[in-house]
């Protein structure tokens, strides 16, 4: 007696099969930059919905069937990545949520020695060097007699200051990597140049869209990892 064929496997074009294991490792590439982005702390959520919607798609392409070795192997590749990664993602969340996470340690201690500096009293002279210090062209800047005038530049200030080196660093550990897995050339990328156009580019954006705050994300887009800058009203 002949098999059912609902128990069995689709039989796929190895062509068409072929293009969409491409364009799957692609969007497992750009998955992974976007959950290393949440685990440094420069997203609040980590991609569930994303990884939902992908975890779909590779499913559906294991109950595909072709009859050529060499793309049966691919299907089985990007299925074991993705299971691979998976596990790493789920260990590390759980860590997170157990307060094991060691970045998430450094982040903690981080924030308390900046609390307790906040919290220390400071001559009124040495907390203006300070904020002068760390925005940008404020040193030659002269004191002027009304001290209302000076919270004038405030918001830029603000996001410069919330654009670390960590932050700075994990935006473009993530932009390379995801390059990398796109197969893009990075030899022309470091960064200080990076950094460099991101903190040029957070005032000019925040002064146009009038946000308070701006975030770079790293997406695919034809096949490519771009950064994408997302003004914030908080």
């Amino acid at each position: 007696m002949p098999e059912p064929t609902e128990q069995r496997k689709t039989l796929g074009d190895a062509g068409q099969v072929d293009a969409l294991c491409t364009e799957l490792e692609g969007e497992i590439a750009a998955l992974r930059a976007k959950y290393e982005q949440y685990f440094l702390g420069v997203d609040r959520k980590p991609p569930t919905v994303e990884h939902n919607a992908l975890k779909k798609r590779v499913n559906s392409l294991r109950t595909t069937f072709v009859r050529q070795t060499a793309t049966r192997f691919r299907v089985e590749s990007v299925t074991s990545k993705l299971l691979t990664y998976e596990r790493l993602w789920t260990r590390t969340l759980q860590e997170i949520e157990a307060g094991t996470y060691k970045r998430d340690i450094f982040k903690l201690n981080f924030r308390n020695k900046e609390k307790e500096k906040v919290a220390a009293p400071k001559p009124p002279e040495k907390k203006e060097e300070v904020k002068k210090a760390e925005v940008p062209g404020a040193a030659a800047v002269a004191p002027l007699a009304p001290a209302v005038k000076k919270p004038a530049p405030a918001p830029a200030a603000a996001v410069a200051g919330q654009l670390s080196d960590q932050k700075v660093k994990a935006i473009f550990d993530a932009y390379v990597m995801a390059k990398k897995r796109c197969n893009e050339d990075v030899s022309k990328i470091s960064l200080d140049g990076l950094s460099q156009t991101l903190r040029k580019q957070v005032p000019e954006l925040m002064k146009a869209h009038n946000a308070k705050s701006v975030e770079f994300k790293v997406v695919i887009k034809d096949g490519k990892a771009i950064l994408r800058a997302l003004p914030k009203d908080t």
